[in-house]
């Protein structure tokens, strides 16, 4: 099921309303039913593989709890990692696998060294086995209790607000919070259907009219050329974030609804000054888990062994690893593992960059906003950059967008006749990402919406929800595409 079709807009409206009806000691059952009839509504019989690792996690986190031998605890954390990767690397890197071998040792023979196996991609499969890995890290780390009841550690995994694109939870979070009662309280549950409504705005209305420039340059991107290529990786760089970010404002907006409080997954990203602290504010659920389970266990095995983050190999290994494995994560194209590559190279980059600039004594300085504006424009112009391999089909596709970037650049008066989409559609787009990027900056200038939203009048609260309702149903685009980030 997806947050925008019709189906979720009556199924969320009635799980809402039963969950409120249901007495405390029922309600578990009712967001568990309801949580795996959201899933099953995808395909029913991919539930088995959503089972299947709730199970191994849920067992292997009561057997590390009762374990004390330290070589006993350490095979359990490995099996059970093992058998979560492994059954993500089934769904997703098998037949990217056998078709890796093929190439390099069929020499043209035309037999498969392994059969084709055609399956569809468990619906957020990656979000949900990081899940329960990084449960299963905690639990034998010791900071977090192993859940006992099974029933509540499976509504942990599958709740249906986070369970398809996140934000990926944590176990201290999350957990507790299904033992708290939650009343129906107003200002909550408006300010959650607040939330929801701005994330459909950003995805009905902004990303998904964006793609209709972006699909079309990058799905033929050799039918264009010059100043085309160049909106059009613009125009994704802020369909990925529109998209994204609406789906997680819409997930943080439904749990909130009913008292729960997920992780936040943006915070601006796009007024970074660096790439390390694009990083804490994109994806930031993924990029924590990366940091805490890849990057510093990492760079603490290398100062065991005598490299610290000064050394080469304690500055270049952490980024690179991290980030190689933030691209193999989110898909077997080349083109992910180049996406991951760049970002751990521009990490290095700002690292080593840091360390000259404080050796080094400049002449003069740049006033502080001068110097802000130019470092956010630099990392936006990396960060879009890299975007051109995470969108390009191939490595091909990619090289050919980067050699016709300055190429044959279009006139304003025959640019709108060869973009797709047309004038009307990307007037509509800078619009709203005009009203987008306003919204944000009064934001963060009030101590978050929901204070601004607080000091208003009623009769200019209401009215500014109305309108934003009236401009989601006359300007989105409601052919039920699906979020980016969903077919990860």
């Amino acid at each position: 099921m997806k947050f925008n079709t019709l189906g979720f807009l009556v199924f969320f409206p009635i799980v809402v309303t039963l969950y409120f009806i249901f007495p405390h000691r029922w309600r578990w059952i009712l967001l568990l039913a309801g949580s795996y009839l959201f899933y099953i509504s995808w395909n029913p019989k991919y539930i088995i593989v959503l089972l299947v690792v709730t199970a191994v996690g849920y067992v292997a986190g009561l057997w590390l709890a009762r374990e004390t031998d330290p070589k006993t605890r350490r095979t359990i954390l490995i099996f059970s990692l093992a058998t979560i990767l492994g059954i993500l690397f089934f769904f997703r890197y098998l037949n990217h696998l056998n078709r890796l071998l093929q190439a390099v040792f069929s020499q043209g023979s035309g037999s498969d060294l392994l059969p084709e196996i055609h399956l569809i991609l468990p619906l957020g499969i990656s979000f949900f086995t990081l899940q329960v890995m990084s449960y299963i890290i905690d639990t034998y780390r010791g900071v977090a209790r192993p859940e006992n009841r099974a029933g509540i550690f499976a509504i942990f995994i599958a709740f249906f607000p986070h369970l398809t694109a996140g934000p990926i939870a944590r176990a201290n979070h999350l957990l507790p919070q299904f033992y708290e009662t939650h009343s129906a309280d107003y200002e909550r549950i408006v300010t959650g259907f607040q939330r929801m409504a701005w994330g459909f705005f950003k995805k009905l209305v902004i990303a998904d009219r964006l793609a209709l420039l972006v699909d079309p340059v990058y799905s033929d991107p050799s039918s264009y050329t010059g100043t085309v290529l160049i909106l059009a990786t613009y125009a994704f760089a802020f369909q990925i974030y529109c998209d994204f970010s609406a789906y997680a404002d819409i997930a943080i907006g439904a749990a909130s609804v009913m008292g729960f409080q997920l992780q936040e997954n943006f915070h601006q990203p796009y007024y970074a000054q660096s790439i390390v602290d694009f990083w804490r504010r994109w994806h930031i659920s993924l990029s924590s888990w990366l940091r805490d389970y890849i990057f510093y266990p990492l760079s603490r095995a290398l100062h065991r062994s005598g490299m610290d983050s000064k050394s080469i190999p304690g500055l270049i290994l952490p980024p690179m690893v991290t980030m190689l494995a933030s691209g193999l994560w989110h898909g077997t194209k080349w083109t992910f593992l180049v996406w991951g590559a760049l970002h751990g190279m521009f990490m290095v980059i700002s690292v080593l960059a840091n360390m000259w600039k404080n050796r080094l004594h400049p002449p003069f300085t740049l006033p502080p906003r001068i110097t802000a504006g130019l470092k956010i424009f630099v990392t936006f112009n990396l960060v879009s950059f890299a975007w051109i391999f995470f969108r390009a089909d191939t490595l091909a596709d990619a090289g050919y967008i980067l050699g016709h970037l300055f190429v044959n650049p279009e006139t304003p008066s025959t640019l709108f006749k060869n973009i797709p989409g047309g004038r009307y559609e990307w007037m509509i787009a800078l619009l709203a990402l005009l009203l987008m990027e306003a919204a944000q900056w009064m934001q963060e200038r009030n101590g978050g919406m929901r204070t601004l939203i607080r000091r208003q009048p009623a009769w200019l609260r209401w009215s500014t929800y109305y309108a934003l309702v009236i401009v989601i149903f006359m300007f989105g685009k409601f052919e039920a595409n699906e979020f980016i980030y969903s077919r990860f």
